[in-house]
């Protein structure tokens, strides 16, 4: 989500991470609770802490 600069959908991720659509959809059901995204339009998220996604675009890539 960070990488791009608009409100990604979950198959949108689904597909970056290469994850199934159960593992996407759980996380962010996890995300969505704990107050670190917020609806952004139908099937889409968006980051709901002001700066995070700026933040997290300057921290280098996880590693797998």
């Amino acid at each position: 989500m960070a990488k791009v600069d608009e409100p990604a959908s979950a198959g949108d991720i689904g597909r970056r991470l290469e994850a199934n659509s159960n593992l996407v959809a759980n996380y962010r059901t996890r995300l969505l609770d704990a107050g670190l995204i917020e609806p952004a339009g139908h099937g889409r998220v968006a980051f709901a802490i002001p700066g995070l996604h700026e933040y997290l675009r300057t921290r280098p890539p996880a590693r797998h």
